[in-house]
C-alpha cells in the first residue's frame, strides 16, 4: 500500500488536467471503441452496468416465448508457453506449454415482461460446465431509475476492465461471484450508479453461523465522454473467488476483513485509453490466516493496476500494464509488467498475443508468460 499511496491521485489528476484540451479538438483519427480489447473474460463494472442498460432498453417483441429471448456466446482458445524461476537453489525450475479450449460462455437473456428481466451465464471452464450467472433484474422507471438485482452474480466491488489476455493482479484479488440481492439507483440520467448489496461470504469468522453476514456498496460516475471513475467497499474482502482459495481455515478468521477499491478510466483522442485501478484490505488479517498457518506476520493484501492502450488503427490496438501487490504471499506477483496486442481481424473476432513478467516477494519465484489466444463472441 505504500508503494501506491500516491497513485489513483496523481492519475486521476492527470485525467483532470487533459480533459479540457481533449475535449476542444476534433480528431478524425479510428474510434478507440472499435477496437476489440478482449473478447469476454474480464467481468468489468463498466460491462455490468451496460447490461444493466440493455435490460432497462430491451423491449417484450412479442407474444411468443421466442421473441422474449436473446442469446448470446463466446469461445476462447489459448496457447501459452510459462517458465517459472524459483530463487531457492533446491527447487527446479520449470517450463511448461500448452494449447486447450479455454472458456465457452452461452448467455440466455429474457425478458419476461415491462421491467423484469432473467438472466444466464453457462460457462466451460478448466473442464467444468456451471452457472457463472443466474438472475432476476428488476428496473423502475425514467421518473424512478431503480433497480434490484437478485441471484448469483458478480458483486459491484471493484472495476477489473483490462485490455490483457490475464486478469489484473486487482482481480484475483477483489472479484467476488456469489448468490446476492444488490440494489442500485442512478442519477442524472446515467451520469452516476450507486448501489448497495447483500451475500453470503465463503469465509466466516470463528464460531459465526452461516448466514448472510457480507456487505458491498459502490459508486460509480460517467460526467464526460469516455471518462469514468468511481468506489467500492466490501465488508469481507477474504470472500473473493481466488483469495478465498489462500485463506487457511476458512471458517474460523478471527474477524471479517473489509477492503476497499478505487478506479478510474479514461478514453482519449479516440486513439488512447488509460486504466488504473485499485484494491487493498482496510486492516490486517492475523498471522497465520492467509498463505501459511506457520506465517509469523498480519499481513494487509493490496494490489494495483494501471494499463495505457493506443489503437494504432481501427482494428489494431497495442498495451502496456504495470501492476503488483503487498502481502500478495505466491498468489499475487509484487510487481508485473507486460505488454499485449490485439488484432480485431473480423468482426466479432480477436487475436490477442501476451507477454507477462511477475516478480514474486521474498525473491520467491520469477514468471514469464506468453499467451496468445483467438476469441470469438455471437
Amino acid at each position: 500500500m505504500k508503494k501506491i499511496s500516491t497513485f489513483l491521485p496523481g492519475l486521476m489528476l492527470s485525467c483532470a488536467m487533459v480533459v479540457t484540451p481533449v475535449m476542444a479538438q476534433e480528431s478524425k483519427a479510428p474510434s478507440h471503441e472499435a477496437t476489440v480489447q478482449k473478447a469476454g473474460g474480464v467481468k468489468s463494472l463498466e460491462k455490468r452496468i451496460k447490461q444493466l442498460e440493455d435490460a432497462i432498453g430491451r423491449d417484450v417483441e412479442g407474444d411468443k416465448w421466442y421473441d422474449r429471448i436473446q442469446i448470446s456466446g463466446l469461445i476462447e482458445v489459448e496457447a501459452a508457453h510459462e517458465k517459472i524461476d524459483y530463487k531457492d537453489p533446491a527447487t527446479p525450475d520449470e517450463k511448461s506449454d500448452d494449447i486447450d479450449l479455454a472458456t465457452v460462455e452461452l448467455v440466455v437473456d429474457a425478458k419476461i415482461v415491462k421491467h423484469v428481466d432473467g438472466h444466464v451465464l453457462f460457462k466451460y471452464e478448466e473442464d467444468d460446465v456451471f452457472v457463472d450467472e443466474g438472475f432476476i433484474t428488476l428496473t423502475g422507471t425514467e421518473a424512478f431509475p431503480a433497480y434490484l438485482i437478485a441471484g448469483r452474480q458478480y458483486i459491484p466491488f471493484g472495476y477489473f476492465d483490462s485490455h490483457f489476455i490475464s486478469d489484473p493482479t486487482t482481480l484475483v484479488l477483489g472479484e467476488t461471484n456469489e448468490g446476492a440481492v444488490v440494489a442500485g439507483y442512478r442519477f442524472g440520467g446515467e451520469m452516476v450508479d450507486v448501489s448497495l448489496g447483500a451475500f453470503n461470504g465463503r469465509v466466516q469468522e470463528t464460531g459465526d453461523d452461516d448466514v448472510i453476514d457480507s456487505f458491498v456498496a459502490s459508486i460509480s460516475a460517467n460526467p464526460l465522454e469516455g471518462l469514468m471513475f468511481g468506489a467500492s467497499y466490501t465488508s469481507n474482502l477474504a470472500g473473493s473467488d481466488a483469495f478465498s482459495e489462500v485463506v487457511v481455515d476458512p471458517d474460523n478468521l478471527e474477524s471479517l476483513v473489509a477492503g476497499w477499491s478505487a478506479y478510474v478510466t479514461f478514453q482519449f483522442l479516440d486513439r488512447f485509453h488509460l486504466i488504473g485501478e485499485y484494491v487493498g484490505a482496510l486492516d490486517n488479517f492475523e498471522a497465520g490466516e492467509i498463505g501459511d498457518a506457520a506465517d509469523t506476520k498480519q499481513r494487509e493484501p493490496s494490489a494495483w493496476n494501471m494499463e495505457f492502450g493506443f489503437a494504432i488503427m481501427e482494428a489494431l490496438e497495442i498495451a502496456a500494464r504495470y501492476g503488483g501487490s503487498d502481502d500478495g504471499g505466491d498468489l499475487l506477483p509484487e510487481s508485473e509488467y507486460g505488454v499485449v496486442l490485439n488484432w480485431g481481424f473480423f468482426e466479432n473476432t480477436n487475436l490477442g498475443i501476451e507477454y507477462l513478467h511477475g516478480e514474486f516477494e521474498d525473491d520467491l519465484m520469477e514468471i514469464d508468460v506468453v499467451t496468445a489466444q483467438l476469441a470469438v463472441e455471437f
